[in-house]
């Protein structure tokens, strides 16, 4: 099915215009007599991909704008998300900054999430624990790496790198105090607009966790100002340290990439796992 098949179910009839630029769905804004609407459809996807995304999005509601969700489910074997459409216009990094730690402010007893979700297309396990350092390894580097190797992406040194990174992890993170924190989980600049004066966060990952890693993630692809990171090191502080821990946030982010668009992210992957 298509598009207008999806729409068809939904009694929607009005003018289709494909978005550009999705990486994993068929975006479309859709132009009825009565309003605009955004639609995300993933032919073939799973039953419950969208419903990850839209339990995400109700998480954060109550700390920033997120869009309206009006509908979600399957269309034979497509997978569809109707959302409301929101005009982009130009906004303040310090506003985005101020936001963003206002969703970090929201701290839970454990990490992870009640249930597992998505990072992309790719799975994100969210299995509950008060451990970081084993959080971290076991639910975020080690499920990409694996992905990796059945992608035929991982190599013996990568390997032998990646075993001296987890002791390190380990031993160096063990004392550390981490606070779990409301994450959007995937933070680059693609899932954030500005539209009528507010700031929206889009397509999250969420989960308790680390709040240095979306700052990681917000450092690693562009798009984000001096003035955004500079913003929230005033309005919440990162602790001593998240610097240097940064570069190992930022390799569950590049593993992804690697294992959704392939070896053109080894380079970047190497880069960080030659440091040990």
């Amino acid at each position: 099915m298509g598009v207008r098949q999806v729409m068809a179910q939904l009694n929607l009839d009005g003018q289709v215009l494909p978005i550009a630029g999705g990486d994993v769905n068929q975006n479309f804004r859709i132009n009825t007599s009565e309003s605009s609407y955004f639609i995300k459809l993933q032919p073939n996807g799973r039953p419950d991909f969208f419903s990850a995304e839209v339990d995400g999005l109700a998480a954060l509601a109550p700390f920033v704008r997120v869009p309206k969700v009006y509908d979600w489910g399957q269309a034979d074997q497509d997978s569809y998300l109707l959302m409301e459409w929101l005009e982009p216009e130009a906004g303040s990094q310090a506003e985005l900054a101020r936001a963003l730690a206002q969703v970090h402010r929201q701290t839970a007893e454990t990490f992870g999430w009640p249930e597992d979700n998505f990072m992309g297309i790719l799975p994100q396990v969210n299995a509950q624990t008060d451990d970081w350092p084993l959080f971290f390894i076991t639910c975020r580097l080690d499920v990409q790496v694996e992905l990796a190797k059945l992608h035929n992406v991982w190599h013996d040194k990568r390997e032998a790198h990646y075993l001296r990174l987890k002791e390190f992890i380990q031993k160096d993170w063990a004392p550390r105090t981490v606070t779990p924190s409301l994450l959007h989980g995937d933070f680059w600049s693609g899932n954030v607009l500005f539209s009528k004066g507010k700031v929206v966060f889009l397509d999250p990952a969420v989960s308790f966790g680390d709040r240095e890693l979306d700052i990681a993630m917000s450092q690693l692809f562009g798009g984000f100002t001096d003035e955004f990171l500079a913003t929230y090191l005033a309005e919440f502080p990162l602790p001593e340290g998240w610097e240097a821990r940064q570069p190992i946030y930022q390799l569950y982010y590049l593993l992804v990439h690697l294992n959704q668009f392939g070896e053109s992210y080894g380079s970047q992957v190497d880069r960080i796992l030659q440091n040990f």
